[in-house]
C-alpha cells in the first residue's frame, strides 16, 4: 500500500483556519505561505472475521473526487456479502452534497458495510445545499470529527515513517485534536 508523507498529512489534514485576507495571524490559525488544501481520504475496511485489513488512500483527481474514487474501489473488490466488514474513513474535508447523495446510495446498496466517516474540516458548511448533505448523509452513515484518537490512527496507520518529519508528532497531533473542538460544535449545530 501506499502511504502519505509526513508532510502530505501536515498540511493536507491540518485542520486550523487561515488568516482572513489582510487580517493579522491569530493563534490556531495557519500561518502563510499557503498550500492548495486538497480532499484526501484514507480508508481501513476490516473483515469481522479477523482477517488483516485493507487499507488505501485517494485524493481527488481531475474529475473525480475522492469519495468515488473509494465507492469505485470498493464496488471493485467483490466482497462476499454474506460477511460483515467495518469501514473507517479519514478526510481531510467533509464529502460535497453531492458525493454525500453517493455515499448515501452505496450504503443503502452495500448493507453488509458499516461505513463510519471522520473529517478533519467541514468542506462549505456555511452554505445551505452543503449542510442539507451533511444531514442526508448523517441520516444513514455516522459523521464525525477527527479528534486526537483520529488524527493519532491515521498518523499511525497511513503515513510512511521511513524517515523523520520536520515536525514533532506528537506536537502536531495534540495540536489537531485540540484544534478540532470548534469543528465538531459546527457540525453538532448542523446535525
Amino acid at each position: 500500500m501506499a502511504l502519505l508523507t509526513a508532510e502530505t498529512f501536515s498540511s493536507q489534514f491540518d485542520n486550523r483556519r487561515r488568516p482572513r485576507r489582510g487580517g493579522k495571524e491569530k493563534e490556531g490559525r495557519v500561518k502563510e505561505p499557503y498550500y492548495p488544501r486538497r480532499t484526501y481520504l484514507c480508508y481501513q475496511l476490516t473483515p469481522q472475521n479477523g482477517s488483516t485489513p485493507t487499507r488505501g488512500y485517494f485524493e481527488n483527481e481531475k474529475n473525480r473526487h475522492a469519495e468515488i474514487c473509494f465507492i469505485d474501489e470498493i464496488e471493485s473488490m467483490g466482497l462476499d456479502k454474506t460477511q460483515c466488514y467495518e469501514v473507517t474513513c479519514y478526510l481531510t474535508w467533509s464529502p460535497c452534497r453531492s458525493c454525500a447523495q453517493k455515499l448515501v446510495v452505496f450504503a443503502k446498496a452495500q448493507d453488509h458495510l458499516n461505513l463510519r466517516i471522520f473529517a478533519s474540516r467541514l468542506y462549505r458548511h456555511w452554505l445551505r445545499s452543503y449542510r442539507k448533505g451533511l444531514q442526508l448523509l448523517q441520516a444513514q452513515i455516522p459523521v464525525e470529527v477527527m479528534g486526537l484518537p483520529e488524527f493519532t490512527d491515521c498518523w499511525e496507520n497511513f503515513v510512511d515513517h521511513g524517515k523523520p518529519p520536520p515536525f514533532d508528532p506528537s506536537e502536531k497531533l495534540q495540536q489537531l485534536g485540540e484544534s478540532s473542538r470548534y469543528i465538531k460544535r459546527r457540525l453538532e449545530k448542523i446535525k
